[in-house]
């Protein structure tokens, strides 16, 4: 009797088990993911914002403004709050949300930074992905130019 209900419960979690995992495959659909990677070269219009083009696998341009004021850390980084419109070059756009970061370089005008992109909207080839992508990159503050390497995924 032992060994039947050993047999038994033994049976009962392997069915379990087995009807678990296909709910999980019929319930979960696969995400599909698009790797971010390139460059951007950028210039500033005014103080706050700005437009570029985009190199790699997203080409095409991007507008940014400044959302209200930096942030002066006592570390010597500003932190900073940008929207992004980037475009590709068949019209599929991503609007994001962003926190940026900065320090300055000592003796230069040059300042060092990065962001990490939130994707907000989405269109186009972008329809229905969400995620964060990052950069890093230096900026030139007396003649309002930039260059950075964008990097990372988004997924729908």
């Amino acid at each position: 009797m032992k060994r039947i209900l050993t047999l038994s419960l033994v049976t009962v979690a392997t069915v379990m088990s087995t009807a678990n995992a296909v709910m999980a495959q019929t319930t979960t659909p696969a995400r599909e993911c698009r790797t971010m990677g390139g460059t951007a070269n950028l210039a500033y219009l005014d103080a706050k914002s700005g437009a570029g083009a985009m190199t790699g696998d997203f080409e095409g341009g991007v507008y940014f403004r400044m959302i209200g004021e930096p942030r002066q850390l006592p570390n010597g980084r500003v932190e900073m709050d940008f929207e992004h419109l980037f475009v590709t070059k068949d019209g599929s756009t991503l609007r994001t949300r962003d926190k940026s970061w900065g320090i300055r370089v000592p003796g230069s005008d040059a300042v060092l930074g990065g962001a990490a992109y939130t994707v907000v909207e989405a269109t186009g080839d972008f329809k229905g992905k969400q995620g964060t992508f990052n950069s890093w990159g230096a900026f030139d503050s007396t003649k309002g130019q930039a260059v950075l390497r964008y990097e990372g995924q988004i997924c729908r």
